[in-house]
Order: structure tokens, then C-alpha cells, then sequence
């Protein structure tokens, strides 16, 4: 490998996942109440501004220098430089009179060096010197005054016999000369860890280590003891127990391991940094599980980055640490979206957009990238194109290759669906040249991209065999560490377009089948990154669950102790109270028997009148049926006396109810199966149709309010009188069956169909003369449901209405 890769890198951004199991790691949020970062201790502090920067330095994908992005991690974060630049020689004091570094005002540094006289002399020339080195550019644009200020401090920490303070002068002059890529820089820390480990001094040999490991460019012949280096510092910060600096070594340390591939070293690696924070209860646990989420989504994980996404999200949110927002919302948006998630992706999206725009952030195009998609899948390219205009018009225009590279393939994007391919290839030309550049420093992440934008325009213009080799192209790309399913996905469905087109059938199902393999196994990922969804999900909640309890331990141990201080004086009263109680008890009981007793008779009672009630009705109505009897007798008229049969035969629906209401002992429900079978025993009798009619029942075994019971009985006499009397003239025999089911858990069907003859052709039911059916019909409303007749090989009425508020047997 000839290319530097120290970018541990959101490239990850762009990377499908692939099946992996999930891990059993259980990171914890912290509790944290806000307040300013500048009331923390030095030493957080500092690994607060070392994280933040280290950051920025990798989404930045190593394109700006380590000690501009220093810079702007103070600013963000309202913290001092000072911390960082003073380490190992700082006082109160000294701190106070600092604030010249943040104002970025050395002249007033000058006046203070020039009134001190001194170790205080000493520091500040330390100070003006470590203020130059930590400089943006230090090594081309402030090399002089770093040399100037830190060889004062070299000659006069010798005439004062200070030699840690000259240990670290030759720290930071190594730093500058690393930077600056100058060989003096390897021969300073060579001679100053040798002076460390002669005098035994293990805290500048540890940080000689550390700033060798992390300043060294990345090449080939310097990678391997890059990583030897920052692992040698976290051991030595370990063994001196300065956990904030071993957790700053271990990070830098994950992110070089993460970028050559090696991305189960740096899980563990990240993993330990975030166990160390959370030992000393570090708040800032942002920047290691985003690391985390970095690692597994090149793992190839879902749940894991998914819930560390989320960690960081709300962590940063609680600390009001705003640097990472952005990116922190694109990446979510990002998981989202690449598992299919597609709406909750987009309004991701643009949350991420709208903190961009505020942070005034051109890395913008990385996450619009998503929006832009899927405006053109939805053929709406005119209206991305104008989208993309639009946010260019809110951040400043992208100098970096990356956010260059995403903005051209944005617009290439848009211009192929709009069919203007000479603009898209001037675009994509403008991606690949960009593309080239970056390769040279961390290799080919987004090349398959760049082939897949060429292939589609020479697909568009009818060049296949162009498209054809380009799209190829992307199978012989390093993975570094791990497979763009998605990419591969791409680049089979744009060969099988192109071989179509070439009439090449044979390629065709080749690449048919390898697509087909591909999605077999996006499926199979899909499960067991859901699988993994799941367990996160459980996961937290037992976490959570946990931790209600052990906060409900924490309160009763307080409680009880409290109770305990007090429990002398208070037993002679508890004593005093409990036997008043148990009066007051006693006779609250007798009260209580009493007034059940009274509720008990009153229940009885109850029952007894609404029995004695249902059976005076009954009586009624059968004082009703007899007149109507008694009046047939004198009546001559047929179509009378069929209406009078008519009532009797309703009257008797209704009195069957109120006959089985008072016989049973429960007064406000019907045993519907029982009623059915004794309404039709009723209706056949007094027909007498002897065997000529057979009458069918398939009753659900249930139990209706009085309310429902009664229309429906009238329903079911309707129904079946209807059908014994035209169904089957004589000497015709037919059946008639009647049905009440449940059709769903919320309503019944009542079914009441025959075999026979139907209705004429030239009958409308629908029709105000037809009695029996407009009397069914307003009975169905009554019950809220629906009316439905049809004649067809016979008659068939069905109605379907609420079950609610019945009642099934167990």
C-alpha cells in the first residue's frame, strides 16, 4: 500500500453495510446536567478540544491542517487553547494572564515577557513559543518565531537548570518540524525521548511519544511506527494513570486502524476509550461512539451504529457541543436510508441540511446528496437542479475535494436525468479529476461512483461498449476493508441495460444471476441487520430499565436511612396511631358488612322487579295476541286476517324475549341460539308446513342486549315467514337456513336464504308496498347495520351489523 490513509473518515457515509452479527457491547449514556465546558478541570478540558479537533480533522478528510481545526474546535467550544499549549508548565497565574492567545494578540504575551524576569520569564517564552507552534501553518508561515521563542527558552532553561521545561520546548520545536515534513523532526524527539528515559521522566517521554505518533505525515515507510507510537503513549499514559490523554492516544490510534482496514482493532481500541471516559465520568462521549458508528458501519453492522448514532446525537445535544450536529443528523439520515428508510432518511435529511446552513457548513452536499436522489428517482431533476442552487445561494461555495466531488455529483446527477449529457460529463470530469487528487492520499473510496456516472451517460448516448468498460472498472477496485453491496447492486443492473442493448444474451443472464445472488444476500443483511435493530432496542430498555431500578434502590436506601435516624422517636407514636387505626378499622369494617348487606338485598330486589317486569310484558303481549285472535274470528277480508296473523306472529318475537328474560337468571341478555330455535319451532307450527319446509340453523353460540335481540328476532320472523309463505309453492319442498356468525371480531352476519322460486322479475323491494321488506329494512338501521337481498337460485337476505357490547360463551 503506497498511499497514506490516517482518514478515519465519514467516508463511511457512502458505504452500504454488510451482514455481520451483533455485538453484546452496552455503552451507557451518562448523566449530565449542562454548564459551561470552561468550569471543567484543566485536563478535561483539554481532551475536550483534543477530540473535537481530532474530529474535524478526519471529517475534514485530512484536507485542512490538525492545528486549524484546533482552532476552530475552541472557538465552538468557548474553551482556551491554553490548556493544550501550556501543558506541563501551567499555574493559576500563568492561565490568567493568558487570554491573549484566544484574542490571537501576541504583542500582549511580548509586554508580559517583557515586566518577568525568571521560571515566570521562562514559561512565557515556553508559552509565546508553544503559541507559534499550534499556529494554523505553523511550519510555513510562523517557522521563525516558533524557532525564536523555543530557542530562547532551550538556552535560558539550561542557565536555570530547568530541564523539564527544556524537555518541552524540544517537544513542540519536533511538532513544527513534523508538520512542516523537515527531517530535524525525527532527530529532536529521537534525542528527547533518550533524554526522558535517562532522567525518568515519563510524562514528556509519553507525550514526546504521542505528538511523534499523531504529527508524523502518513507514509508508507511511517505508518507502521505511527501506530507503534500512539500505542507506546496510551501504555505510558496508562501506567501514569492520566486517563485524558490516554483516551486522546487511543482515539487517534482507532481512527489509523480504522482507515487501513483493521476495523475489529479499532473497535476495541474505541471501545476502551469509551469505558475509560465513562470511568472518570467524562461527559463528552460524543466523539468516541461516533467513532464507534464509524467503525461498525465499515464493519458492515446496522444496529450497533444505528444506537451509537443515537448515543452521540443525544450527548452532543446535552452538552450543546454543536461542531458535529450536521454530520451527526447525515449520518443517521444515511443509515436510514440505506436500509430503505426512506421517509424517516429524508426528514433526517433535511434536518442535517437545515444545521448545515446554519453553520454556514459547504459539506452540505454530502447529506443533500440523499434529497437530490430521490427528487430524481421521483423524475423531479429540474426541481433538484433549482434545489441545489438554492442551498449553494446559504453556504459558502465547497473548496475542499470532498465537498467539491459531492456537489459535482450532485449536478452530474441531475443533468443525466434531464437528458443534458454534455453538462452531466463536464461534471463528472470535474469528479474525476478531484477523485484523482484525493486517491493520492487515501485511495479509491468513491472511484465506483465516478465509473457508474460515465457509464450511464454513454448508456444515454447509445455508446455501450464505453459504458460497458467503464462500468467494469468497478470490479477491480481495492474494498479496503470492506464491499459496496449497493455499488455492486448498480453496477450489474447498468451492465445487464447495457449487454440488452448489445443483444449479448448470454451476459445478460451472467449478470442476471450475479444480481440476483447480490440481492439474495442485501435480503439476508437486511434481516440480520434488523435482527440487530431489535437487540439494540432491547438492549437499551433493559439498560434503561436497570438503571429505574438501581435509581429506586439508590431512593429507598435513602429513605430507609432516613427512617431509621428518626425511628426511635416516631415507634411510641406509629404504636399509638396503629392502635387507633385498628378501632377505626374495626368499626369502618362493620360499617362496610352492613352497607354490602344493604347492596346485596337491593341487587336482589333489582333482579326481582326487572324479572317480575319482563314477565309482566310477556303477559301483555300475550293479552295482545289473544285479542288479535279473538278480532280474526269476525274478520272476512284474506288480506286483513294475513295482517293480523302477521302481528301475532311479531307480537310472539317480542314475547319470546321477554319470556326468556324473566326465566333466566340473567335479566339484560338472550341466549340467541336458544330464542332462534324457539322462534322458528313457533313460525313452523303455525304454518303447520309439516315436511314440505325444513328449516336450517347455524347460530354462533352468543348472547344479545335486549336492545339488539329484539329488531333481530323481528328480522329473522320477517325473513322466514317471507319464505315459507312464497319460497316454495306447493307441492314444491325446499330448505330455508338462517345463519348468525361473527363476519370480523366487531360484527355479525345474520343470513336467512332459501332454495326457492325467488323473487318475480318485475318485484321492487326497494318499493314502499312491500312491507315485510321496508319493516327489515328499518329494523337494520335501528341495529346500525347493513340490509342486503338478492334473488338467485332462491331468496337471500343478509345483514351485518356492530357487535359491540355482546356477549360470547367462554
Amino acid at each position: 500500500m503506497s498511499r497514506a490513509v490516517l482518514i478515519g473518515i465519514l467516508f463511511c457515509f457512502l458505504v452500504p453495510a454488510s451482514a455481520q452479527s451483533p455485538s453484546t457491547a452496552k455503552p451507557e449514556i451518562p448523566t449530565y446536567s449542562y454548564y459551561p465546558p470552561d468550569q471543567d478541570k484543566a485536563s478535561w478540558q483539554r481532551l475536550n478540544l483534543w477530540l473535537s479537533a481530532t474530529y474535524l480533522y478526519i471529517a475534514k478528510e485530512a484536507m485542512t491542517d490538525q492545528d486549524s481545526c484546533l482552532l476552530i474546535a475552541s472557538r465552538y467550544l468557548g474553551l482556551s487553547r491554553c490548556s493544550i499549549l501550556a501543558e506541563g508548565f501551567e499555574d493559576k497565574k500563568l492561565r490568567e494572564q493568558s487570554k491573549w492567545i484566544d484574542r490571537g494578540d501576541p504583542n500582549t504575551g511580548l509586554r508580559f515577557l517583557s515586566k518577568a524576569t525568571g521560571k515566570r520569564r521562562l514559561q512565557l517564552l515556553l508559552l509565546l513559543g508553544s503559541y507559534y507552534a499550534f499556529q494554523p501553518a505553523a511550519y510555513s508561515r510562523y517557522k521563525d518565531s516558533t524557532e525564536y521563542f523555543l530557542n530562547k527558552t532551550l538556552t535560558e532553561s539550561k542557565a536555570l537548570k530547568e530541564e523539564k521545561l527544556h524537555r518541552i520546548a524540544l517537544c513542540l520545536l519536533g511538532k513544527v518540524y513534523l508538520q512542516g515534513y523537515d527531517n530535524k523532526g525525527d532527530s529532536i524527539y529521537q534525542l528527547l525521548i533518550d533524554q526522558c528515559r535517562k532522567t525518568g521522566d515519563k510524562e514528556t517521554e509519553a507525550r514526546a511519544i504521542a505528538y511523534r505518533g499523531i504529527y508524523t505525515a502518513p507514509r508508507q515507510a511511517t505508518l507502521q511506527r505511527k501506530i507503534e507510537d500512539l500505542q507506546q503513549a496510551a501504555d505510558l499514559y496508562h501506567r501514569l494513570d492520566d486517563i485524558e490523554n490516554e483516551v486522546n492516544v487511543l482515539t487517534d490510534l482507532g481512527y489509523i486502524l480504522n482507515a487501513i482496514g483493521q476495523q475489529q482493532k479499532a473497535y476495541d481500541i474505541f471501545l476502551k476509550a469509551l469505558s475509560l471516559e465513562e470511568a472518570i465520568h467524562f461527559p463528552y462521549t460524543h466523539y468516541s461512539t461516533e467513532a464507534l458508528a464509524n467503525v461498525t458501519m465499515y464493519q458492515g453492522k446496522f444496529g450497533e451504529p444505528l444506537r451509537y448514532t443515537h448515543q452521540t446525537i443525544k450527548v452532543a445535544e446535552n452538552c450543546r457541543d454543536s461542531i458535529g450536529w450536521a454530520l451527526f443528523y447525515g449520518r443517521l439520515a444515511i443509515l436510514y436510508d440505506s436500509e430503505g428508510r426512506q421517509e424517516e432518511g429524508l426528514d433526517m435529511a433535511q434536518k442535517a441540511i437545515r444545521r448545515f446552513i446554519i453553520d454556514r457548513n459547504p459539506a452540505v452536499y454530502n447529506v443533500l446528496n440523499i434529497v437530490i436522489e430521490q427528487m430524481n428517482r421521483e423524475g423531479r431533476a429540474k426541481e433538484a437542479l433549482h434545489y441545489v442552487s438554492d442551498i449553494s445561494k446559504e453556504v459558502p461555495a465547497p473548496v475542499s475535494i470532498s465537498d467539491l466531488f459531492f456537489y459535482h455529483a450532485m449536478l452530474s446527477g441531475c443533468y443525466v436525468n434531464l437528458n443534458e449529457l454534455d453538462s452531466a460529463e463536464m461534471h463528472v470530469h470535474k469528479m474525476d479529476s478531484l477523485e484523482t487528487l484525493a486517491e493520492a492520499v487515501r485511495g479509491p473510496f468513491r472511484r465506483a461512483a465516478v465509473n457508474q456516472r460515465f457509464a450511464e451517460i454513454f448508456l444515454k448516448r447509445g455508446q455501450y461498449r464505453k459504458a460497458k468498460e467503464y462500468i467494469g472498472k468497478n470490479f477491480t477496485i481495492p474494498s479496503y476493508g470492506h464491499h459496496a453491496l449497493m455499488n455492486d447492486l448498480w453496477t450489474y443492473q447498468l451492465l445487464i441495460a447495457i449487454d440488452s442493448a448489445l443483444d449479448n444474451k448470454a451476459s445478460v443472464i451472467s449478470h442476471y444471476k450475479e444480481y440476483t445472488k447480490l440481492l439474495d444476500s442485501n435480503y439476508r443483511a437486511a434481516k440480520i441487520r434488523q435482527a440487530e435493530e431489535l437487540q439494540v432496542i432491547y438492549e437499551t430498555r433493559e439498560k434503561e430499565s436497570q438503571i429505574d431500578v438501581l435509581n429506586q434502590q439508590a431512593k429507598q436506601s435513602k429513605l430507609l436511612k432516613n427512617l431509621t435516624l428518626a425511628g426511635i422517636a416516631a415507634v411510641a407514636i406509629i404504636a399509638v396511631l396503629l392502635y387507633r387505626q385498628n378501632r377505626l378499622k374495626q368499626k369502618s369494617n362493620k360499617i362496610i358488612t352492613e352497607k354490602n348487606n344493604q347492596l346485596e338485598d337491593l341487587l336482589a330486589d333489582k333482579e326481582w322487579l326487572l324479572k317480575e317486569i319482563h314477565h309482566r310484558v310477556k303477559n301483555n303481549l300475550q293479552i295482545i295476541m289473544s285479542l288479535l285472535d279473538s278480532q280474526s274470528r269476525y274478520i272476512e277480508n284474506n288480506a286483513a286476517l294475513t295482517a293480523i296473523n302477521d302481528s301475532q306472529r311479531r307480537v310472539q318475537a317480542i314475547s319470546l324475549i321477554h319470556q326468556k328474560l324473566y326465566q333466566s337468571e340473567n335479566t339484560s341478555s338472550i341466549d340467541m341460539p336458544h330464542y332462534i330455535d324457539e322462534l322458528v319451532s313457533y313460525l313452523q307450527d303455525s304454518f303447520d308446513t309439516g315436511n314440505r319446509t325444513v328449516i336450517e340453523q347455524d347460530i354462533d353460540p352468543l348472547k344479545l342486549d335486549v336492545a339488539k335481540a329484539i329488531p333481530l328476532g323481528l328480522i329473522i320472523n320477517e325473513g322466514v315467514v317471507n319464505a315459507i309463505k312464497y319460497a316454495f309453492p306447493s307441492p314444491q319442498k325446499g330448505v330455508v337456513k338462517i345463519s348468525l356468525k361473527y363476519s370480523d371480531p366487531d360484527h355479525l352476519l345474520l343470513n336467512i336464504s332459501d332454495n326457492g322460486i325467488g323473487l318475480p322479475p318485475d318485484i321492487d323491494v326497494s318499493k314502499r308496498g312491500s312491507l315485510g321488506f321496508s319493516l327489515m329494512r328499518g329494523l337494520t338501521r335501528q341495529l346500525d347495520g347493513d340490509f342486503n337481498i338478492e334473488s338467485n337460485k332462491g331468496l337471500h337476505i343478509s345483514i351485518r351489523f356492530s357487535a359491540l357490547n355482546n356477549q360470547s360463551y367462554d
